[in-house]
């Protein structure tokens, strides 16, 4: 391979990247708007689910959080737990959509949003590699090693 094939293949993969991130991100910031500002579709999708509307609140709020930890520059460690908290959110979104009978018009958005946020996270630098490179003490690059 030439190396002028090899710019845009690496265009290319940072595009396929940032799809998901970008999803993820987005989906994030309006689902925290809708929950805290509780919307009729939120209002509506709760009261099928069966939960109680200050779950709304709790879970706008840890959006918000999730999302302020994603955007702000390094604290890999943080980014790490925000995703997970995210796919918490899809994934139990989706399952709280399937314990209630709901067809794959309902539960396939929060899956296909879990599924992106585990996306996301993959491309994610290791916390242990940054910590690494800044020269922390006890910081391991490989997560397989143990001390």
């Amino acid at each position: 391979m030439t190396r002028s094939n090899s710019i845009p293949r690496s265009r290319a993969v940072r595009l396929a990247q940032a799809i998901p991130v970008a999803a993820v991100l987005a989906e994030t910031a309006v689902g925290a708007y809708w929950d805290l500002a509780r919307i009729d579709y939120v209002r509506d999708a709760f009261d099928r689910l069966g939960y109680p509307m200050y779950f709304a609140t709790v879970l706008g709020a840890a959006k918000a959080a999730a999302l302020a930890a994603l955007l702000t520059p390094g604290h890999p460690r943080t980014k790490e737990w925000a995703y997970a908290g995210l796919v918490f959110v899809y994934g139990g979104a989706a399952a709280s959509h399937l314990a209630v009978g709901d067809g794959p018009d309902k539960w396939a958005t929060p899956a296909a949003f879990a599924a992106c946020t585990f996306a996301a996270r993959a491309w994610l630098p290791q916390a242990g590699v940054a910590l690494a490179r800044r020269g922390f003490p006890g910081a391991r690059p490989n997560r397989l090693q143990h001390n």
